[in-house]
């Protein structure tokens, strides 16, 4: 149990140092509107967050993939990659990555 709330304190630091209006926060924002419902959920999600990590490039198909891996796709995940605003893919990551080195965590 202390290793999980270790881990809910260094999330909740590292959300507090997003600005809210980033693409970071954006992305942010979708990840917290989908559900993952595999088996094991934890593992699932780590998978998923890697691969988009490992190459970003793959937004547009990994977006698709966080959606319809629960077998639905929700209003509130709709409105999250809407928000998102993905008109220019290869600006939101080269802004979304270097917010992500300028957050100091």
């Amino acid at each position: 149990m202390k290793s999980q709330k270790q881990l809910l304190a260094q999330n909740i630091a590292f959300l507090m140092l997003v600005p809210p209006e980033s693409k970071l926060a954006k992305l942010l924002q979708f990840c917290l509107a989908t559900t993952i419902t595999a088996e094991h959920p934890g593992k699932k999600a780590a998978e998923m967050a890697r691969e988009l990590m490992e190459k970003p490039s793959n937004l547009p198909y990994w977006t698709q993939d966080v959606m319809r891996i629960d077998g639905k796709y929700s209003p509130e995940e709709w409105k999250a990659l809407a928000n998102m605003e993905l008109k220019d893919i290869d600006e939101f990551i080269n802004t979304m990555l270097e917010e992500l080195e300028s957050l100091n965590f």
